[in-house]
């Protein structure tokens, strides 16, 4: 358990809301005696009253509701809409009073916007969790939860920029493996950096200090080298290696195939195949 958690919370409920546009979500006026409430605003815009105050949320805020707050929700209809919604009772965070995430002072509606995927993905394996409905013996919802609210409770109160989180080894680290396990999609420099709580100078100084090249070209290798193993292990075409690995253009993806590896794909498969047929 972190040492920020005096007491476990207990999880209640986990579940993820989604509305197409047009179809509305309204949660009239309500409140929970002893149940704390946190969204996670994934697509679109809402509005929200909470204890007589109104607020608007959009995608990338969290929004809080403590016990014996009465509360209001709405979203707009105009586009879609996605939240994640967690319930539970008896958190305690140190220097906090009983079921708080926040000060008393504090807004309870508020970006994390810096720190939005990694809070959504949480969020997305706690309702999995629930939704797979294991004995409470077996269940780890309870461990995302605390993760949850822990990478919450930093974001509020450690934002980038402010505290610096990481060591300057674990951050080219965990840049790496970020690296390495999203190098198909359209990363840029500045979601890398996010990620680790760099500015994207300071990481490109420091990930080319420790590996040789710039994060970009490293993710460019990451994706010639799963090419590669698509060639030569499947029957994939081209066409479909190049998207797989994150190329829309099959022209963009052979030139730097065979800037890379001096022979266009389709070459390599056959040269790399050829010794292993002929046996």
């Amino acid at each position: 358990m972190s040492a920020i958690f005096l007491k476990r919370p207990v999880l209640e409920g986990a579940i993820a809301f989604h509305r197409k546009a047009r179809e509305s979500c309204h949660f009239p006026l309500h409140r929970h005696e002893a149940m704390m409430e946190i969204l996670f605003i994934a697509e679109g815009e809402a509005d929200y009253w909470i204890d007589g105050k109104h607020y608007e949320a959009r995608a990338g805020d969290m929004v809080i509701f403590r016990p014996l707050v009465w509360h209001e929700e709405r979203s707009r209809i105009e586009a879609p809409f996605s939240f994640y919604y967690a319930g539970f009772h008896s958190l305690q965070v140190e220097g906090l009073s009983a079921n708080h995430l926040l000060e008393d002072d504090e807004q309870p509606v508020f970006s994390v916007s810096s720190n939005a995927e990694r809070i959504k993905h949480l969020f997305q394996e706690l309702c999995d969790e629930v939704n797979e409905g294991w004995s409470e013996a077996l269940t780890s919802s309870g461990l995302l939860l605390e993760l949850l609210l822990l990478e919450v409770h930093r974001t509020k109160h450690h934002a980038p920029g402010k505290t610096a989180r990481l060591s300057s080894q674990t951050a080219i680290t965990k840049a790496r493996r970020y690296i390495e396990e999203r190098y198909h999609e359209p990363l840029t420099i500045k979601q890398i950096a996010d990620h680790v709580y760099l500015s994207p100078s300071h990481l490109s100084h420091l990930f080319r200090d420790a590996y040789g090249e710039s994060p970009i070209q490293f993710a460019i290798h990451q994706r010639i080298h799963a090419a590669r193993r698509y060639l030569t292990t499947t029957e994939f075409s081209v066409e479909q290696i190049a998207r797989l690995v994150g190329y829309e253009s099959v022209t963009a993806f052979q030139n730097l195939f065979k800037k890379a590896t001096g022979l266009a794909p389709g070459t390599f498969r056959k040269e790399t195949l050829r010794p292993s047929e002929s046996q």
